[in-house]
């Protein structure tokens, strides 16, 4: 007598409608998990790019100062007659330095001297002295202009706060100047991300899906 063993193995192969569906489920909660960890060491990047782009902004701020500074000439040391200012390290900048401008048809190289003041914008305004003792007309710079992305989404703007001066001779240059600085980040970051309405075919509904957390 032959038996249906054979055909009863055949039908219980496979995997069951459960299983499957299982399966499905782990399946999408990888793919979700996965795809909300790639938007936060997307986001974690780009704040990190945006920031370094802040904090070259103020080393640039900074360093044009300290070139300036590193050849400050006291002011007790300049005639009245050729000032052209109050020298001043706290609060605001303002002092005399001594400024390469180039060479003289051809001869040996000459310093000139400079009256420089800063702004907390950042802006730079130099006047030098002429050989007849008058003062030319003071030019100005903003040494963060091309740092500043105007109009772009990632624009970064930076405000050099008021410096303060440690002096040993309060009358004279100081031993140093210290400087704060505020850097303000503008702009939107954007994420690119999946959705589904779920199986009700409705969105703002509660078994909506999505890979990004919407505030």
């Amino acid at each position: 007598m032959k038996t249906n063993g054979n055909i009863s193995r055949k039908k219980q192969t496979g995997f069951s409608m459960i299983e499957v569906l299982v399966a499905a489920t782990i399946l999408m909660v990888i793919v979700l998990l996965l795809s909300m960890l790639f938007q936060q060491t997307s986001l974690a990047w780009r704040t990190g790019v945006r920031r370094a782009n802040s904090f070259m902004q103020v080393r640039t701020l900074i360093g044009a100062i300290q070139r300036d500074a590193s050849a400050a000439v006291d002011a007790r040391e300049v005639p009245d007659a050729l000032k052209n200012g109050d020298q001043s390290f706290s609060g605001s900048l303002k002092f005399y330095t001594l400024t390469g401008v180039g060479f003289k048809n051809g001869a040996t190289p000459f310093r000139a001297l400079s009256y420089i003041t800063y702004d907390t914008s950042g802006t730079r305004t130099e006047s030098i002295l002429k050989s007849d003792g008058s003062w030319d007309s003071p030019s100005s710079t903003q040494i963060k202009d091309f740092l500043n992305k105007t109009g772009s989404k990632n624009a970064v703007s930076t405000t050099l706060n008021s410096p303060k001066a440690v002096y040993e001779d309060t009358a004279g240059l100081p031993l140093f100047v210290t400087f704060t600085a505020d850097v303000t980040l503008k702009g939107n970051s954007y994420d690119i991300g999946a959705a589904s309405a779920g199986p009700d075919k409705t969105w703002n509904t509660k078994d909506d899906i999505r890979t990004w957390v919407e505030e």
